[in-house]
């Protein structure tokens, strides 16, 4: 049940971060980035047989600003933040934010219950208002928690996981008013999109059921598609008119199915997909069985295989399995994040693949915690840059696979799901349930079809 909003003067303060650091690692840092060994290195693991590994040439300094045709305006928060340094901390944070155009971040905090809310925050790191949303049952957990902005003012809280109380969809203005929810019919298993123009597409199902329906709803929460038999285990993003997922499509402007494949069973299970990136014509699935870890790209409105890239292959299975799900930069190079068990121990990298199919560079950062439910890691910049926060650091990555600039969190920042603002700010979750915003040289995400997880900085899995 959504509640009233609660208004608090003040985020809770935290101890000041470590400095940014630029080109390689100061011995005084080399205990927080205790993976310093592979930490910005250009790696060759696991490479597909076809992939081509490239030299990159040596990169200047980072810039202070980002392309010139959008100028970067940091807010004014009454002193000098440099880039890769912390501007703001907020404690009680629990997963993935969104960020409004003028800078407000929106984020899931933990309510004094340990169920969830929203809370926002002006671009300083000043709250203006929390609302929150459920409760747990008695003896019960809630997990997890996103949030998502529709282009007609919602505040969606989702995607949370733990407890039966908390599968739902809870709706607020911009004002942390409650809004009416939406009418699913059935319960609420997972959401999938917040195409611009439209309200949520959900897939619901009932108690008695095995298989689930996808709904669809206008921004005033009417429903306006109701398609049988789709499955939950689909992840899926939608892009204009279409859901597209691993092995199915759907138009939402007329409910027909476009295409529709068997599920793939990899190394003697299903395989288990994580959110889509769409570029154009394309789509772009990362997935993993047990051992193997793959990224492929279809065609959108067909289904047909344009190319499939081994990522990874496990020793040990899904051990120290932390993945990221993929992101596309301006130039249609997609960038994914697979840190799984590798002979000696959890091994991680950040891979590049061109827009061919072929292997670009990869870039080694190792997790240091085992997550199967959130799948975050990287956004990809304006000024050229890929954010990437696991393991102990955020590690700024040019586009030709050079680090540029580390900034340390000692608490980690392995489900981190990095959203970056109009002004700069890049805002990320710490393993330790805080949001840290840090100022970076990108006025914005990247000028590409999907820099983020979630599409854009609001985080509607669709664009």
């Amino acid at each position: 049940m959504q509640s009233r909003k609660e208004n608090i003067d003040a985020p809770e303060q935290v101890a000041p971060y470590p400095r940014r650091v630029s080109g390689p690692l100061p011995r005084r840092l080399l205990f927080v980035l205790w993976s310093a060994s592979a930490c910005g290195a250009r790696t060759g693991l696991e490479g597909p047989p076809d992939a081509a590994l490239e030299a990159a040439p040596d990169v200047a300094a980072t810039p202070d600003a980002g392309p010139g045709d959008v100028p970067l305006q940091p807010p004014s928060c009454g002193r000098l933040t440099p880039v890769g340094s912390v501007r703001s901390a907020v404690a009680g944070v629990t997963g993935h934010a969104a960020i409004d155009a003028d800078g407000t971040i929106y984020a899931p905090y933990e309510t004094a219950e340990r169920g969830r809310g929203v809370v926002a925050l002006d671009a300083c790191g000043r709250e203006r208002w929390r609302a929150p949303a459920v409760r747990p049952t008695r003896g019960g957990r809630v997990l997890g928690g996103e949030v998502r902005l529709s282009t007609g003012g919602d505040v969606l809280l989702t995607s949370m996981y733990g407890d039966t109380a908390a599968r739902g969809l809870w709706r607020f203005g911009r004002d942390g008013a409650a809004r009416p929810p939406y009418p699913a019919v059935d319960a609420v298993v997972r959401f999938v999109g917040l195409p611009p123009g439209r309200g949520p597409v959900l897939v619901t199902q009932g108690a008695m059921t095995t298989v689930g329906r996808l709904a669809g709803f206008d921004l005033a929460g009417r429903q306006t598609l109701d398609a049988p038999d789709w499955s939950n285990v689909n992840e899926c993003a939608v892009s204009g008119t279409v859901v597209g997922c691993l092995d199915t499509a759907l138009d939402l402007a007329g409910g027909r199915r476009l295409w529709s494949e068997p599920y793939e069973i990899l190394d003697g299970t299903l395989r288990h997909a994580l959110p889509p990136a769409i570029d154009g014509d394309r789509i772009y699935v990362a997935f993993f069985g047990l051992s193997s870890y793959v990224l492929v790209a279809r065609e959108l409105r067909t289904g047909r295989a344009l190319w499939r890239v081994n990522l990874a292959r496990s020793t040990r299975g899904q051990v120290d399995l932390l993945m990221g799900a993929p992101v596309v930069g301006a130039d249609g190079t997609v960038y994914v994040y697979v840190n799984v068990h590798r002979g000696g121990g959890a091994s991680g990298e950040l891979v590049a693949v061109r827009r061919d199919g072929t292997r670009a560079w990869g870039f080694g950062a190792d997790a240091t915690r085992t997550d199967y439910q959130r799948y975050a890691t990287h956004a990809v910049g304006r000024a050229g840059v890929i954010y990437l926060a696991v393991g102990r650091a955020l590690y700024a990555v040019g586009e030709d696979g050079r680090q540029r600039w580390t900034l340390a969190i000692p608490e980690g920042a392995n489900a981190s799901a990095p959203v970056l603002s109009p002004n700069g700010d890049l805002a990320l979750h710490t393993d330790d349930d805080r949001l840290l915003v840090v100022a970076t040289e990108s006025a914005g995400a990247a000028p590409s079809a999907w820099p983020l997880t979630g599409g854009d900085a609001r985080n509607g899995n669709a664009r």
